[in-house]
């Protein structure tokens, strides 16, 4: 009997896959991650009901087309369910924390879990910092490595998450390594097209009603009609918090970015039914104040909050692109410009690389495949959602929250929408996704790509769902 050489690799093939198998499932996780050149892993103690716990460090190169150069540490948590359950594959945009919190996806997959810390963020630091490889290229390598690495133990499918930065973060990876997971669903992740982009001015001049619209604009300018108090007001706070204000304007440029900020923040973070809730004129100095607390920015002027998320910005000054504020009917009373992002970053680059981010759109709308997209209607971010089609045969889809705002997730979806989406989640994952009423009440904590600031602010803990 003749046998093509292409069965006989086919054979040779199926026999390594299933041998690679047996060993994983024979083996204990710690074990295979001790056994991975450049992993430390350390098991950690109070895991979720049915999970295990371990904090990961990987070493990987600080540039990954010149791997000699040098490396870093990165931070990762998994949570260790089965080898054979699907993985979520948390892409965090920024740091991470070292919790057993899980994510919506991972609960309703039943599923592994491995959030990685975004290069250059907290303990994912090179040293000295180089900033020209902060690139969505290496960081998707980053991402890449990490799941050649662990993925061989687990026999279920890859789904990547993220929201925010972390779900532009998942959509970077997969355009640069598109098979590397099963699916992706990305939350609220914007694609602005270069510096101050003005489709962010055009949606925050028709979110929602007029008169709530029109209301806040009054209380800015409120604000900055009584600087002098606002100033005393934030330093008091600020000795409170123990912050310290470094930046060149000292606390008139505070309070003009904060100021400017609020707009954007309210209506990325809040419902309508906050425009119930804004002072008007006679309101005294302190009801103005506290509003602004709520709403306003305050943590990211500070010296803590500058250094923790200049990777940040200096990814949007060179490559992502940022919003333009809207600040023309601020213009009279403000000092300096908010949408001047240079006291953000202590090395300005120059040039912005346009390419990036048409590259990223061009992938996802006529290339990507197992893509679920979802937006909130009145969040700001979502001005500059991708563009993506609904497609059966790709199995792509871009769902719209009504009245959502930056939290929109899976679970914000309405009872249509969501079988749609858990319809697709099996489809890539070959699990059916638990029903949103059974899911339990052990989901402590809070999307760090959503309100990153909470490390630094103790704000925003009553919109937290």
């Amino acid at each position: 009997m003749d046998i093509s050489i292409s069965t006989l690799l086919a054979v040779l093939f199926s026999s390594l896959l299933f041998i690679s198998t047996s060993q994983a499932d024979s083996q204990d996780i710690l074990a295979y991650l001790q056994s991975l050149q450049g992993m430390e892993a350390e098991e950690l103690t109070d895991p979720p009901e049915g999970y295990r716990y371990f904090l990961l460090n990987y070493e990987q190169p600080i540039n990954h087309l010149r791997p000699w150069e040098g490396s870093f540490k990165q931070r990762m948590i998994l949570l260790h369910r089965s080898s054979a359950a699907p993985t979520v594959l948390a892409t965090n945009g920024y740091y991470s924390s070292v919790s057993t919190y899980r994510y919506n996806l991972t609960r309703i997959l039943g599923a592994n879990q491995l959030k990685v810390e975004h290069r250059y963020f907290a303990e994912s630091r090179p040293e000295p910092l180089d900033w020209q490889h902060l690139t969505i290229r290496q960081a998707a390598a980053d991402h890449h490595r990490i799941v050649a690495a662990i993925r061989p133990f687990y026999q279920g499918k890859w789904v990547s998450r993220g929201s925010s930065k972390g779900g532009m973060t998942a959509l970077y990876h997969r355009r640069f390594y598109p098979n590397d997971v099963d699916g992706t669903v990305a939350n609220v992740a914007p694609l602005s097209f270069g510096r101050l982009d003005h489709r962010y001015v055009t949606f925050q001049n028709r979110v929602g009603e007029r008169s709530c619209r029109q209301a806040l604009k009054r209380y800015q300018r409120h604000l900055l009609e009584r600087r002098e108090s606002m100033k005393a007001l934030i330093s008091d706070y600020a000795k409170e918090q123990n912050w310290q204000f470094s930046v060149p304007g000292g606390l008139d440029q505070v309070l003009d970015y904060t100021v400017a900020e609020l707009y954007f923040q309210f209506y990325q973070y809040g419902s309508f039914d906050n425009c119930h809730d804004i002072p008007d004129a006679q309101a005294t100095d302190e009801a103005l104040f506290e509003f602004m607390k709520e709403w306003g920015p305050l943590s990211f002027m500070t010296d803590v909050g500058i250094k923790t998320f200049e990777p940040y910005f200096y990814q949007a000054i060179s490559q992502f692109g940022y919003p333009k504020l809207l600040t023309r009917h601020l213009k009279d009373l403000l000092l300096y410009d908010p949408n001047d992002y240079r006291v953000y970053v202590s090395e300005w680059p120059e040039p912005f690389d346009w390419h990036a981010m048409w590259d990223v759109a061009q992938w996802v709308a006529f290339n990507s495949r197992h893509v679920m997209l979802i937006y909130g209607e009145i969040d700001p971010w979502t001005a500059a959602a991708f563009f993506l089609p609904d497609s059966t045969y790709r199995s792509t889809y871009k769902f719209m929250v009504a009245n959502g705002n930056h939290g929109a997730n899976i679970t914000t979806l309405n009872s249509q929408d969501r079988k749609h989406a858990d319809q697709m989640l099996k489809r890539w994952t070959g699990v059916n996704p638990i029903k949103i009423e059974t899911l339990d009440e052990q989901n402590e904590g809070y999307d760090e790509d959503l309100y990153p600031y909470l490390t630094i602010n103790g704000g925003f803990n009553k919109y937290i769902k």
